[in-house]
């Protein structure tokens, strides 16, 4: 279950069960003393939650036991994603949200009477839920005779879109998921047939698509913000766009048109492969086309790389300008649903750092959070690009002594291994000299070392588990670099 939905389910007990099946389903088999120990629980409780579990299991899943442990076992390898339905209707911070998704406010009484809770109790898990909103400057106000959320509906919608996506298929929030669904895919169909074809992330699409649906249809419609009516891809997509909501029974107006526009904008795949209208109309965007060219040649120059002709980092940058030119305002705002990826590194890039502010200090107001969220989009696009380009990172040697098909074989496993980043190269313990200098990142070896100036890890003959669990500690940051 995504993080997220765990903040918002308020019962310490039913986040507990969620957890008990989330481990089981990321384990063949484990005992409940193992569970005990991971759940930070005793195992009394762990078969308590099994009991209660077992009673609510769907159709075709099943809570098995032997001498061995638990296990978790679907009958036709169905997505553990199902279970959460159960969970889902148990839990009041997640009923409230549910409610309040669709209604602009929602009768107290109703609700606790509905959930067999007190009015004290609606407001501690209430207190709970909004500290998870408050990233989204948005919270759930209770009052003896409504429940509403107070904030900005755009905060709203990006806050359920977050919250959702990882649930689009789910009927518990969105009732009859496929006859919607199906309409998103035929207005992408229409887009094809009128050569506007585009890559995108469909279930993001989808998820928007639903939620504008169903806010405007309970009469939380977006306040009126300045847009260019005359915009190239804005035309482009108007009129489909309009017929896709159409068939919700839904019109679109002013602000609300463009704001499912903007949502539609943000599910493009970078490094889309254009058809040529969109080519054209991208091309259209001449200034800002030249400021990206200009800005990559001048990381090319940095780095001595070729991005503009090996990678489409042109056109990633060209698109991620227009998606700020179009509205500084939604650009600024739709970076709040991608806060938990904000803490990787690129040391690749800091060479360019000064290069990156400067392009941003030159191109945009100084508005601190414009800023932030252009620098952080602008680096990921420039990383991805670098890494296509040039994914060799890290230099490792392998200096190994055995029987020589077995060598040769366990050099192309670890090659594999490591990945692409890294270039694993083999050495003779000769040739690395009698200083301790290694032209190297790290050391891989079965022979010993007297010294060297970067990491040695050694191996088995035949490597052991640990062993290669410590060569995948060496490798993570390379990948995935946390702060």
């Amino acid at each position: 279950m995504d993080e997220m939905m765990k903040k918002c389910i308020t019962e310490k007990d039913l986040l507990r069960q969620i957890l008990l099946l989330e481990t089981l389903a990321n384990h063949q088999q484990i005992t409940a003393k193992e569970l005990a120990a991971l759940l930070h629980t005793t195992e009394r409780t762990i078969f308590s939650d099994i009991i209660s579990i077992r009673q609510q299991l769907p159709d075709n899943w099943l809570l098995a036991a032997d001498n061995n442990g638990l296990s978790l076992q679907a009958s036709d390898s169905l997505p553990v994603s199902q279970l959460w339905e159960i969970f889902f209707p148990q839990s009041i911070g997640i009923s409230l949200l549910k409610a309040l998704l669709f209604a602009k406010e929602i009768g107290t009484q109703a609700f606790t009477q509905e959930n067999g809770i007190s009015l004290e109790t609606l407001r501690r898990h209430t207190l709970k839920i909004n500290q998870t909103l408050v990233d989204f400057s948005i919270r759930i106000r209770v009052t003896a005779s409504k429940i509403y959320v107070d904030g900005n509906e755009i905060n709203l919608r990006l806050f359920y879109h977050r919250l959702l996506l990882p649930y689009t298929h789910n009927n518990y929030f969105f009732s009859e998921y496929t006859i919607h669904e199906s309409h998103y895919y035929d207005f992408l169909a229409v887009l094809g047939k009128q050569a506007i074809e585009i890559d995108v992330e469909q279930v993001f699409g989808t998820c928007w698509f639903f939620i504008n649906t169903i806010r405007i249809k309970a009469s939380c419609r977006i306040d009126d913000f300045p847009f260019d009516t005359s915009d190239r891809f804005f035309g482009l997509f108007q009129q489909p766009l309009l017929s896709l909501y159409e068939k919700e029974g839904v019109y679109l107006e002013t602000s609300e048109h463009f704001f499912s526009f903007y949502c539609f904008l943000e599910s493009w795949n970078y490094n889309n492969l254009w058809s040529p209208l969109i080519q054209e109309a991208l091309l259209s965007y001449t200034p800002i086309y030249e400021q990206a060219k200009d800005f990559v040649d001048s990381i090319d120059d940095a780095l001595h790389l070729a991005l503009i002709q090996q990678t489409r980092l042109v056109d990633n940058l060209t698109l991620l300008l227009i998606k700020v030119q179009e509205s500084r305002k939604l650009s600024v705002k739709f970076q709040l649903e991608y806060q938990d990826i904000r803490d990787f590194n690129y040391p690749q890039l800091a060479a360019i750092d000064t290069l990156i502010q400067s392009f941003i200090d030159t191109h945009f107001t100084k508005t601190a959070n414009l800023q932030q969220s252009i620098a952080l989009t602008i680096r990921l696009l420039i990383q991805q690009a670098r890494l296509q380009a040039d994914p060799i990172i890290a230099k490792g040697l392998f200096v190994f002594q055995g029987e020589p098909a077995w060598k040769v074989y366990l050099l192309h496993e670890l090659k594999d291994f490591l990945g692409r980043r890294i270039a694993l190269e083999t050495v003779e313990p000769g040739q690395l000299g009698a200083t301790s200098s290694v032209d190297a990142d790290f050391i891989l070896s079965n022979f010993p070392i007297e010294a060297a100036d970067c990491p040695i890890y050694y191996l088995s003959m035949v490597p052991t588990k640990n062993e290669l669990s410590q060569v995948t500690e060496l490798i993570q940051s390379y990948y995935l670099n946390y702060r």
